[in-house]
């Protein structure tokens, strides 16, 4: 009797490779989505069979013997592909791009060895079902090759199913902006499936930099109106009271000068830069900015001038850990320094250096994990640390974690620091608590000695100790700190969260203390931000984790909404008896052009895709990945389509649709910012242009 293994299957190959393409597109639909959508579920499928299609394609191109090898090849890759992005979405909630996975296999392969042992070994079965239809096909068929023709049948088929599934997204209306310059990996894979998001990954997406790169620009009719009439407003803490122009002034007492506020802009006439720019991709650049209107100086503009400024990327941090017997400091700092009322930091899909570059550069981050290590290959002038290090200011970055991790070594330095210094570049040398994770109090108490008595200084921190995981023998903080937890009525794991962020507290607690004792905690401004929400307490077989979130935010986390609610704290001694309360919606692309305001710092707010909060522009928070908005007006959810307006709002039938041109426009300016090296092209304008100023 013959082997079982000797009889063979004449199966197509490129019928096995559509078939495998539209199971591992199912498997990790089940496996991620928050919910049932059928329209995406839909999509999904449709380019899934069209990726299929091409595959097969490939595989006529070869012989019948070299056929099979070639599909058994293309089928394992798809199914590795699966199975790495879902441990990725399952670590870090998003689903990230190749040249991110391999830009990050180094760092992530030895900082987590362990973790990445323990997730395969827990997820075989995920593994064998993944990889089963390839190991049946490699065992049981032989090649069927069948010349030019099929390959042109499976060519047109794919053709056409490609057509149809981006004409059905088109028709439907709902999440088009995945199929265009604005598209992200992350956003694309959640609404077409993994296949499409390696297609538009692979090649780029859009053909950003060229025709590819479209504003919603509206057409303008007449100029913008520009008023003669200057803008008075109160001094910070200070009232007017309107007079009564009709009544005859008796004063003799001399009347001040109205205040008269500029705009925060550059002297370069964009639409003029339009015109002669023969590169189409800073052409559009150009022509984009011509249209929008820049923010105005204000009645805080300059408040902050002249002072030191601790900027801070807290990890994994959550505005929920605020309280005013557990963390006082922060409590103080939140409450009695600039009190924002409604603030977000959105997941942008690239992990921690995502937050941080939208933290300081005020600018969508694309490109996953390698977007701030492309960033500083142009002029990021705009940055906090650049401003500040040109007028002279001591600088340094920090971070208690690798230092090589992220390319840090090589882009923070960029970012208008200068030095940078970790662990693995000295600091190491200084800290007691070594291993998974380091103390920010620590980092805090060796570094800032060399700095508080050098003002003016600007120095940025990157935290770690609230990195998940949250257990006691998984983090070091978590163990450190839980006696101080042990009666909060949570779980182990959420006390655990909560007692690695009280390492944040007790850093603020030592460097105010530090600062009063020195006389400057008037002259120093702290702000901290997160770098996103604690996914470690999201369900996830790599942190060990079951839905903790829901325990933490007493309620339902899942909307965009709900899930990046958190707290921005700007603090300076000065600020602490006035009172300053923010309400409008803010997230973290409105730090940068904030503090720029407040410093009284030169720089063009139309280069930034967030707001100076105390300008009258529109308040506007947007989510990348899926575009859903936020205004002053009512909230926007991309993924149903309903808008929800704030009570007692008014908005025409237009509101939505305008408001939704805005986040496609400021996420493809983002995206050709970075492909089109922009802030290099302005920087190089700016400097051309004083070069031309006649000397006085």
């Amino acid at each position: 009797m013959k082997s079982m293994f000797a009889k063979k299957i004449r199966f197509p190959g490129w019928l096995f490779l559509i078939g495998m393409s539209l199971y591992v597109e199912l498997l990790l639909f089940i496996w991620t989505a928050d919910a049932f959508v059928s329209g995406r579920l839909a999509a999904i499928g449709v380019f899934a069979l069209a990726f299929g299609c091409c595959l097969g394609v490939i595989t006529s191109l070869f012989s019948e013997k070299a056929e099979k090898w070639v599909t058994v090849v293309l089928g394992a890759v798809l199914g590795v592909l699966c199975l790495l992005e879902f441990f990725i979405h399952d670590a870090f909630s998003v689903f990230m791009p190749l040249i991110s996975v391999f830009a990050t296999a180094e760092g992530v392969a030895t900082g987590y060895t362990s973790t990445i042992a323990s997730l395969l070994l827990t997820n075989i079965w995920r593994i064998v079902l993944v990889l089963l239809p390839v190991i049946l096909f490699a065992v049981f068929s032989e090649g069927t090759h069948r010349g030019w023709k099929r390959s042109i049948a499976l060519a047109l088929c794919g053709a056409l199913l490609y057509g149809g599934g981006i004409g059905l997204v088109n028709a439907v209306g709902l999440d088009t902006a995945q199929l265009s310059a604005a598209a992200n990996f992350d956003g694309t894979v959640h609404s077409f499936g993994l296949s499409m998001g390696l297609v538009m990954d692979l090649s780029g997406g859009a053909a950003v930099g060229d025709s590819g790169m479209d504003f919603d620009i509206p057409e303008q009719t007449t100029a913008p109106e520009e008023t003669t009439e200057p803008r008075q407003t109160d001094a910070p803490g200070e009232t007017t009271v309107p007079q009564d122009t009709t009544a005859p002034q008796e004063t003799t007492e001399p009347t001040q000068p109205p205040v008269v506020y500029e705009p925060h802009a550059y002297d370069l006439d964009f639409a003029a830069l339009a015109e002669t720019e023969s590169r189409d991709g800073i052409a559009k650049l150009h022509r984009y900015l011509s249209s929008l209107t820049p923010d105005m100086e204000n009645e805080y503009t300059g408040l902050f001038e002249g002072k030191n400024l601790i900027l801070i990327t807290a990890e994994a941090f959550s505005g929920k850990v605020i309280d005013p017997e557990l963390t006082p400091t922060l409590y103080r700092m939140a409450t009695e320094g600039i009190h924002f009322t409604d603030y977000y930091h959105q997941l942008w899909g690239c992990g921690t250096t995502g937050g941080e570059f939208a933290n300081l550069t005020s600018v969508v981050p694309f490109g996953g994990t390698t977007t701030m290590m492309e960033a500083v290959e142009q002029d990021l002038f705009l940055t906090m640390g650049n401003q500040l290090q040109k007028q002279g200011y001591s600088s340094a970055a920090f971070h208690n974690n690798d230092h090589t991790y992220y390319n840090r070594h090589k882009t923070h330095t960029e970012l208008g620091y200068d030095i940078f210094y970790a662990y693995g570049n000295g600091m190491e040398e200084e800290l007691t608590h070594k291993g998974w994770t380091c103390s920010d109090e620590e980092m805090f108490q060796v570094t800032l000695p060399d700095y508080i008595d050098k003002a003016p200084f600007s120095l940025y921190y990157m935290t770690v100790s609230a990195h998940s995981p949250y257990s006691t023998d998984g983090n070091r903080m978590s163990k450190k700190n839980f006696d101080k937890v042990e009666d909060l009525p949570y779980s182990d794991f959420v006390k655990g969260y909560i007692a690695a962020n009280l390492e944040i507290e007790l850093a603020m607690k030592y460097t105010i203390e530090q600062l009063e004792a020195a006389g400057i905690a008037d002259d120093t401004v702290i702000v901290i931000s997160t770098d996103h929400y604690p996914y470690g307490l999201a369900p996830s077989e790599t942190w060990g984790s079951r839905d903790y979130m829901s325990e933490l935010y007493g309620k339902n986390w899942h909307t965009d909404f709900t899930r990046d609610s958190n707290s921005l704290i700007i603090w300076s001694g000065c600020l602490e008896d006035m009172d300053l309360v923010v309400d409008d919606p803010v997230s973290a692309l409105d730090i940068l052009p904030t503090l720029s305001n407040l410093f009284g710092l030169e720089y063009d707010s139309r280069l930034m895709v967030g707001r100076d909060v105390f300008s009258d522009s529109e308040p506007l928070v947007f989510w990348p990945l899926s575009y859903s908005w936020k205004t002053d007006k009512g909230t926007y959810d991309a993924t149903s389509g309903s808008f929800t307006p704030t009570e007692g709002a008014e908005v025409d039938e237009s509101y939505v649709e305008r408001i939704s041109s805005i986040v496609k426009n400021k996420t493809v300016y983002s995206r050709g910012v970075q492909t089109n090296n922009y802030f290099s092209v302005i920087s190089d304008l700016r400097k051309a242009a004083e070069e031309t100023v006649p000397a006085e």
